[in-house]
């Protein structure tokens, strides 16, 4: 577990520093604007997917090491085409924003929902190097082909992105469609396949859970005043959520080590390590962003970007909350039960609804942060509340390292 923690560190550091680049040559070479209309863009293909998820997303990972895999495999691209058809007619007619990209929409949607339903059948059955492998392709890929672009086409767009995005998660469904066939080959049929509305069931609520979360802040894009606005916001907020660097990392070995072991509290006292863990590495990051100066943001970003120091300051304490929560959240989803995150995070969510009109009409984009921060500390909160009863931990356990340490020495001897 140790050498997958250490190399899923890396590869999300990796995958890190290209989102930073992607930003940095879209904000300062193409403009805010752009950058704006990309953050929508990826938005609803977010959107689509995690409505998509409810059956090929991560809450399938507590059936693949039970189920008969060829048939889940097949379901879910069948799933994944009609759902696509689906949700892109329904976002076409009531959302006239994305008339524009709507063909693009689609497919990207498509593709980029293909690609993710892969890594969840390869994470599935643990293949944690091909996982890791695939993370880091695409956005290297996207990165590549976006600076190619830019900087020798001199592709001054929005069609600069949606290029690199189709070559990225092109070139990456083909790679993992490779690995899938292997595993499909190699991985026995004989074991019965899971009833299609037991896997809604329980995907449903991880996903609808996940959306809520999503929209906590990512809500705030549909009713910020322009696409430029967008665009200053959502570049503060990349550059802020590279705190989770850590506990993305995590995540997924949490949530493969909960679903495949019956050691409950063991899987529990690991959980609570790894979350304080990740938390105070996600404070050294947070401060570290601080301390930069805004003149070089700016300089780094361009003119539009000179408040966006600000907006990561409010933003900061919402997000340090996520660091520890997101593991606690991937412990529920390993024991399959999706309904603590979907109780979690629609808490985020009607704290949103009910407050970033009223924000955001008297503070603007500071509004934006002040209704995401309450938001994400609401979900925190409440998950973090039915973990420790679960696990019967002390309100003072969250600020110990003992009875983790002691489990480590326990699995040394």
């Amino acid at each position: 577990m140790i050498r997958n923690l250490i190399t899923a560190f890396f590869i999300r550091g990796f995958v890190a520093a290209c989102n930073l680049a992607i930003l940095l040559i879209t904000s300062r070479h193409l403009g805010s604007a752009v950058l704006g209309q990309v953050s929508l863009l990826v938005l609803n293909i977010t959107v689509i997917q995690t409505l998509l998820d409810v059956y090929s997303g991560p809450a399938l990972v507590h059936f693949i090491p039970r189920s008969n895999i060829k048939r889940v495999y097949v379901t879910g691209l069948l799933w994944i085409l009609s759902g696509v058809i689906l949700l892109n007619a329904v976002l076409y007619f009531i959302d006239s924003g994305t008339h524009q990209l709507w063909m693009h929409l689609f497919f990207l949607s498509f593709i980029a929902t293909s690609h993710a339903f892969h890594l969840v059948m390869i994470l599935g059955k643990e293949k944690i190097e091909s996982y890791n492998f695939l993370i880091f392709l695409q956005p290297a890929v996207l990165l590549a082909v976006l600076a190619v672009n830019v900087f020798v086409f001199g592709i001054r767009s929005v069609q600069s992105n949606i290029i690199a995005m189709y070559v990225s998660w092109g070139v990456s469904v083909l790679i993992s469609t490779v690995r899938i066939i292997v595993i499909l080959r190699n991985t026995e049929t004989t074991m019965d396949s899971p009833k299609f509305l037991r896997i809604l069931r329980n995907g449903a609520v991880n996903q609808l859970g996940n959306l809520a979360h999503i929209l906590s802040n990512r809500y705030n894009y549909y009713i910020l005043t322009s696409a430029m606005v967008v665009g200053i916001y959502s570049a503060a907020t990349s550059l802020i959520e590279s705190a989770w660097i850590i506990s993305a990392s995590v995540s997924p070995i949490v949530l493969t080590y909960v679903a495949n072991r019956s050691d409950k509290v063991e899987g529990g006292l690991l959980t609570f390590l790894l979350a304080k863990v990740c938390f105070l590495i996600s404070v050294i990051v947070v401060l570290t962003l601080m301390i930069v100066p805004q003149a070089i943001f700016t300089f780094v970003l361009g003119q539009d970007f000179d408040n966006v120091k600000e907006i990561m300051l409010y933003l900061s304490p919402g997000v340090l909350c996520i660091s520890f929560s997101s593991i606690l959240s991937h412990y529920f989803s390993g024991l399959g039960q999706q309904r603590v995150m979907l109780i979690a995070n629609c808490s985020g969510l009607v704290i949103t609804l009910c407050s970033s009109y009223w924000f955001i009409e008297h503070y603007g984009v500071l509004g934006a942060c002040y209704t995401a921060s309450l938001a994400y500390t609401m979900q925190s909160l409440v998950l973090t509340v039915v973990f420790m009863r679960e696990n019967s931990l002390g309100f003072f356990s969250l600020f110990s390292l003992k009875n983790e340490i002691a489990l480590l020495r326990n699995r040394k001897n």
